[in-house]
């Protein structure tokens, strides 16, 4: 016989209660919360739906059906945008509406109807979902979110950014062409020992760096990882000849380095994009990459040139003058890029944080110093060893951005969020190289206040000759 008999009884009966007791609350809990949970179907155009697509700056009419809707209820029904990055991605007009301007839809079972606007505000994700409320705030029914995609609408802006830069480019393009030395490329061509050295450190170091930063930084962000990653793998950009004439880098170098890796980019980029793109983001279209692009960059650059080539060939003294004015026009180009082109990709950089900036600090800046450690361990000389520095750090992020849009166009707008990546890249790229530049000018202004005039008088007439003297020499009697 049990030793706690009879209270073990008492206890099986306490247990079984208690568990009954559970059961019940579950059920209960349950069947509120199918009781609190409002039926909505969306209808756009009279088709429903089951998530909202809209662009930004456009708008659409949602027209909403609440079924077996409670006969008692009384209040007002409010739509809400639900986010987690707190984004003004939405503007629903009205944001509340009263239960008596509904329409009564059907008698059994009983439905309502209404309508709101939405409107495209500022790309990204976001959520929609209808509450009823008893009109002091107080919620008692709600609907479950409804997915909004914000797709990045098509801005006059953005049109005039693209084709101004289009024509600068040209026309740097054109005065590099009579800056250049066909037979300086020949030769450079003949020992291709420079540009290896930079082709090598663009197309090995910049996409295995890339690859790593992004895991370190944006492994929980996969389309922000790729962002870094592209950007990495893209051939050398045009700011780079820029950037290498002002600094007073070879030039010949960095122009016959920028088309080579253009041309390259035909192989480089999908050979990495194949190789690694899938282990960060696995669904995306590798398959489609932007090739019209890249050879539009190859002949963006060819053409120009040899404008810039034939106009040094007929005429030397206009050749000369374009020479001149590549200088203040690149310095023009650059504070264009800096201040109207930050402006124009303003609203991306709602997206900006510590991460993203680190990482558009990161990659270039390593790249610079990179490309110039590996050229001066080669021993090349000081106007290479800029050259090549350059020429690693500065990506074409307008290809990254490219094949952003066409590997995540199933999950737009992520490619568009994504491309604040490339923009932080291009943003703090020039900080390092203005930085250098006013260096640079700031020692190239002393040299020149340490020269000064002297006139020296002669015995043989009263003409007076001018003899340039450094302001630290002395005069022997």
């Amino acid at each position: 016989m049990c030793p706690l008999y009879p209270v073990h009884l008492v206890l099986m009966y306490g247990a079984l209660v208690v568990c009954v007791w559970m059961a019940g609350i579950g059920a209960v809990v349950a069947s509120a919360s199918e009781v609190t949970l409002l039926k909505v179907r969306l209808h756009i155009n009279d088709t429903p739906v089951d998530a909202l697509n809209i662009q930004e700056g456009q708008e659409k009419m949602v027209t909403f059906y609440l079924d077996d809707f409670p006969l008692q209820a009384a209040g007002d029904i409010s739509i809400k945008d639900e986010n987690n990055d707190h984004l003004n991605h939405l503007e629903i007009q009205p944001e509340r509406i009263p239960l008596t301007s509904l329409n009564k839809e059907e008698p059994e079972p009983y439905s309502l109807s209404g309508s709101f606007n939405v409107s495209g505000n500022f790309l990204g994700f976001t959520k929609v979902k209808l509450v009823l409320s008893d009109g002091n705030d107080q919620e008692l029914m709600a609907s479950e979110p409804v997915k909004v995609k914000v797709q990045r609408g098509q801005r006059v802006l953005d049109k005039i950014f693209i084709h101004v830069v289009i024509l600068m480019v040209i026309v740097a393009y054109i005065n590099m062409g009579c800056a250049i030395d066909l037979k300086v490329i020949k030769e450079t061509l003949q020992r291709p020992v420079a540009p290896a050295i930079g082709l090598a450190s663009q197309y090995l170091f910049m996409p295995l760096v890339s690859y790593l930063i992004g895991y370190g930084i944006f492994y929980d962000t996969p389309a922000m990882w790729l962002g870094l990653f592209f950007t990495g793998c893209s051939p050398g950009g045009g700011g780079s000849n820029i950037w290498t004439y002002l600094l007073g880098g070879s030039l010949d170098l960095s122009v016959t380095m920028t088309f080579i890796s253009t041309v390259g980019a035909f192989a480089a980029l999908p050979i990495w994009v194949y190789s690694l793109a899938r282990t960060i983001f696995q669904d995306g279209h590798y398959t489609s990459l932007p090739y019209k692009n890249i050879a539009m960059l190859a002949i963006g650059l060819v053409v120009p040139l040899s404008i810039g080539l034939f106009i040094k060939w007929r005429s030397e003294r206009v050749a000369l003058v374009l020479k001149r004015l590549l200088k203040p026009f690149s310095i023009i180009f650059i504070v264009f890029i800096m201040t109207f082109g930050v402006y124009a990709n303003l609203y991306i950089f709602a997206y900006l944080d510590w991460k993203v900036a680190l990482a558009g600090l990161l990659l270039p800046w390593l790249g610079f110093a990179f490309g110039a450690v590996v050229s001066l361990m080669c021993h090349r000389k000081l106007e290479e060893v800029i050259a090549i520095s350059i020429e690693t750090g500065i990506q074409n992020t307008g290809i990254s951005i490219g094949v952003l849009k066409m590997t995540l166009e199933d999950y737009a707008p992520l490619g568009d969020i994504a491309m604040v990546i490339p923009v932080a890249v291009a943003t703090m790229t020039p900080i390092p190289l203005t930085v250098a530049y006013i260096i640079k000018r700031v020692q190239e202004c002393r040299g020149k206040a340490g020269i000064m005039k002297v006139e020296v008088p002669f015995d043989d007439n009263d003409n007076h000759a001018t003899c340039t003297l450094h302001k630290n020499a002395s005069i022997l009697a």
